[in-house]
């Protein structure tokens, strides 16, 4: 029996980012089954790059560096690191049945105009961070074959969007290494290994410092609680709770000395400095972006970032700090942090907003309330602002719990992290779509041709607009093409 040809297009299955783990957990377990025919096409895989060597199925890489002699067409369009101009002699060197894109709209939406389109079963899975969705974008998506989403929410929003115009198939969300992401015994002697008090209560963060993470609210949050600990005479948690902010400076984003400044927290907020010399990390108080290790005496530490972070094995010792963790920010397409913090065993509380709702609920922790709608300006999309007096709330409430009712909110995290957030799980979901697929019309049937469209003759006489041309032109000479009942086609008229 002919195994079913799969080609996903990954960002590269090899990097540490997103897409990246997200195509190499899925196409690893589907790759042992043996079941399907992979190939991965990696757009931000440079040709010749050693590390795909590492690869089991196979692979194609699209990007090329400066002193190749296709480097010029590379860069000519912005869409070429996306795939765009060698998507083509990917397909036609593979011949896929199915093709599947797990990224952004912009990163894949070329696919739908492709002439080679009829070809294959198409699966995009969007990132969908708020609503309501460009209409282009629900536009590409009905035209997908089938759709899955990183969130409960992705779905609400596509369906209720499209007027369930789309074919959702299921809610396939980012799983988390369990093994590597797991509860330490003896948080105290983290919090002294890591240089912070250990009868400090701390809250965590892990998020990139840019302007849709709300660092300004995380701020002002503690700086009020402290304020209302020492009116209500809650002394002992007023003296002891901090924030460890794991984020990077300078970067895209805050001002994070001026913001310490402004909110007089630069005493309760621990920040994370990496050695670029020995690699010893550790905690402290806002110093300077470098400073001297207290390890190897060089003065080589900086704040980690995208690009020299933290290894897997150090943010897990690093999470396990936190006794409670902060997931604040506009929106969020998915939002990994708050998820290997549960699966290390640290109650989260997130906005009741986006794919944070979904996260926050599916691992028992605290959904905080919106304090604001807003519309964006930038991509019209409807942005929220916490209520920070119901987070801060939230901290008193969780702070006040008797040890054990502490450990056992704890173990729930862990545990419906287990049951939600499994690679193994999450790969079944698509095997189990792959093995249910019934290819149509010319999918998986490369060795037929495309009908050739007859040379458009003159209009007849009655049609005097370009409303009326363009639909008798499509109608009569492309009416199966996806253009006849697309965005580009209104837009056309």
């Amino acid at each position: 029996m002919k195994k079913l040809k799969v080609l996903m297009v990954s960002e590269a299955s090899f990097l540490s980012s997103g897409f990246g783990t997200y195509a190499k957990e899925i196409l690893s377990r589907l790759h042992k089954t043996n079941k399907y025919e992979i190939a991965e096409f990696a757009c931000y895989g440079k040709t010749n790059d050693p590390k795909d060597v590492e690869i089991n199925w196979r692979y194609y890489a699209n990007a090329v560096d400066e002193k190749d002699p296709r480097h010029k067409e590379y860069s000519s369009s912005a869409e070429n690191q996306f795939g765009r101009w060698r998507f083509e002699r990917v397909l036609l060197d593979f011949k896929p049945d199915v093709v599947v894109d797990v990224r952004d709209y912009w990163m894949n939406s070329y696919q739908q105009y492709s002439p080679l389109r009829p070809f294959f079963h198409w699966v995009l899975m969007p990132t969908v961070d708020s609503e309501p969705q460009q209409e282009e974008w629900i536009d590409t998506f009905i035209h997908a074959d089938a759709v899955f989403t990183y969130s409960d929410f992705g779905r609400d929003t596509l369906a209720k969007q499209s007027n369930g115009r789309i074919n959702y198939i299921d809610t396939t969300s980012p799983g988390v290494d369990l093994k590597t992401f797991r509860p330490l015994p003896n948080k105290e002697e983290i919090k002294i290994n890591l240089g912070i008090d250990p009868k400090s209560f701390v809250i965590g963060s892990v998020m990139r410092n840019q302007k849709r993470k709300l660092i300004p609210d995380l701020f002002y949050s503690i700086k009020k609680l402290i304020e209302k600990c020492e009116r209500d005479g809650n002394h002992e948690l007023g003296k002891n709770v901090y924030l460890y902010l794991h984020t990077s400076y300078p970067d895209a984003g805050w001002d994070i000395p001026l913001l310490l400044k402004e909110y007089k927290v630069g005493n309760r907020v621990y920040f994370s400095y990496l050695c670029r010399n020995c690699g010893h990390f550790y905690a402290s108080l806002f110093q300077h972006p470098t400073g001297n290790c207290p390890k190897c005496g060089n003065q080589s530490c900086t704040m980690p970032n995208v690009s020299s972070g933290l290894s897997s094995e150090k943010l897990v010792y690093m999470m396990n700090s936190f006794d409670l963790y902060a997931q604040y920010a506009i929106c969020e397409g998915f939002g990994m942090p708050q998820v290997e913090a549960a699966a290390c065993g640290v109650p989260i509380a997130s906005i009741d907003y986006s794919a944070m709702s979904d996260v926050v609920r599916k691992v028992d922790g605290y959904p905080i309330k919106v304090g604001q709608y807003f519309k964006e300006l930038e991509t019209k999309a409807i942005r929220v602002m916490p209520d920070n007096q119901h987070f801060i709330s939230t901290i008193e409430e969780f702070y006040a719990l008797p040890q054990l009712l502490k450990e056992q909110k704890s173990f729930t995290a862990r545990k419906f992290t287990e049951q939600y957030y499994n690679w193994d799980n999450i790969a079944k979901k698509w095997e189990n779509y792959f093995d249910t697929i019934k290819l149509v019309g010319l999918q998986g049937q490369w060795e037929k041709t495309l009908p050739i469209m007859p040379e458009i003759q003159n209009l007849p006489p009655n049609i005097n607009n370009n409303y009326d041309a363009i639909s008798y032109i499509i109608s009569t000479y492309l009416p199966e093409h996806q253009l006849s009942s697309s965005m580009i086609l209104l837009n056309m008229i």
